[in-house]
């Protein structure tokens, strides 16, 4: 298992200080990518020999939202 803590902005959330549902892409997508360069994956290499891969995930598997 992998984790990678984020820091949360004001600007990633709304009003209320949620997050804003689409930031959690983001978020995913630096997971990744920080779990690939600790595994010594070179990006380039898999996106020329595999084409373009990124996460996919439900956002319903993330029980509550994270409060500002």
């Amino acid at each position: 298992m992998h984790s990678h803590p984020v820091t949360i902005y004001y600007e990633d959330t709304d009003a209320l200080g949620i997050v804003y549902h689409a930031n959690y892409l983001k978020y995913f997508e630096r997971a990744r990518t920080e779990y690939l360069k600790s595994l010594d994956v070179d990006l380039n290499d898999l996106f020329n020999d595999h084409g373009l891969y990124f996460v996919l995930n439900r956002l319903q598997s993330i029980i509550k939202p994270q409060l500002n």
